[in-house]
């Protein structure tokens, strides 16, 4: 399954006792990404207003909203080679969109201070191009600055290229807020996300959901629900800190929402007093009135001799 393709995503917390044994079922049925049956290590680096803007965004709701980050990809052994990307995770009525650029590893750090990194590869494509532009106006013109440093162990299955379901298994997610430059398998990250032992199961579908899955899903009794490990960050510790030092929960900045919107936070229609008027077209003139209004006197003289 393609990255970048739109897709919807659904995400179980698996307890301990239940992670293992659907990663073993679901492995059954589809095959590891990357040939890796053992797995990888995912390193990012996410972006934020100082106000938390994206943050908040999701916890209002707000159906159309953007969020960068950068992510390093690869193992220390060299078994998955090092691979740095910069992308914006785009979630826009439920639909979720990944656009991401493959970076040079040791100019990945250029983006804190607001700089682009170099394309890796030569020349950047016109989409690529168009991706690094949005990228650049989201940190130099918005003010999305890195905020936290996110590691986690992920086992994935894909259903291949051309496939529309990939599954996958996020184990002992853990957050830093040093920020240091990101280097593929370091395991420096002290502070836990979830449980020991839960494990974060995400399907990324772009169609219909295998009935074996839904069979799956409904023989341990599974429920979705929704889970950042971005937000989860920021409510476990960074929040945490701010509400102990000041006495104060944090709230949401006024300038989330600049623009009136709806339930699904998609903007509203001005109102109607504010949209010009449409002149008014004057109906033609009717023609052939005196013929009509005799013929339908001539009719009445006639219609009480009838009636005789």
């Amino acid at each position: 399954m393609d990255a970048n393709q739109n897709r919807r995503e659904f995400k179980f917390i698996l307890p301990p006792h239940l992670a293992g044994v659907l990663r073993a079922r679901v492995a059954e049925m589809m095959v590891p990404d990357r040939g890796a049956e053992d797995g990888y290590p995912v390193l990012s680096e996410y972006f934020d207003t100082a106000e938390r803007t994206s943050y908040w965004q999701k916890q209002l709701g707000v159906a159309n909203r953007r969020r960068v980050r950068s992510r390093v990809y690869g193992r220390s052994d060299g078994g998955i080679p090092a691979s740095a990307f910069i992308e914006v995770k785009h979630k826009l009525d439920g639909v979720t969109v990944k656009r991401r650029v493959p970076v040079e590893l040791d100019e990945l750090g250029y983006l804190s201070s607001g700089r682009l990194p170099a394309h890796k590869g030569g020349s950047p494509s016109a989409i690529d191009q168009r991706v690094m532009a949005e990228i650049d106006d989201l940190v130099n013109v918005r003010g999305s600055r890195p905020v936290v440093q996110i590691r986690y162990h992920r086992y994935a299955f894909d259903s291949g290229p051309e496939g529309t379901i990939r599954i996958t298994f996020d184990i002992d997610p853990r957050c830093r807020f040093r920020l240091v430059p990101l280097t593929p398998g370091d395991p420096d990250f002290e502070l836990p996300l979830l449980e020991e032992g839960s494990e974060i199961m995400e399907v990324k579908t772009i169609g219909p959901v295998p009935y074996w899955f839904r069979n799956l899903i409904g023989e341990y009794n599974l429920v979705p629900r929704g889970f950042s490990k971005y937000a989860a960050a920021l409510e476990m510790y960074e929040f945490k800190e701010r509400t102990r030092r000041e006495a104060t929960p944090p709230v949401p900045p006024s300038g989330v929402l600049k623009d009136p919107v709806d339930e699904k936070g998609r903007p509203l229609p001005a109102s109607t007093s504010a949209l010009p008027r449409r002149a008014r077209i004057p109906e033609p003139a009717k023609t052939g009135g005196i013929f009509r209004l005799l013929a339908l006197r001539c009719l009445a003289l006639f219609q009480p001799a009838k009636a005789r």
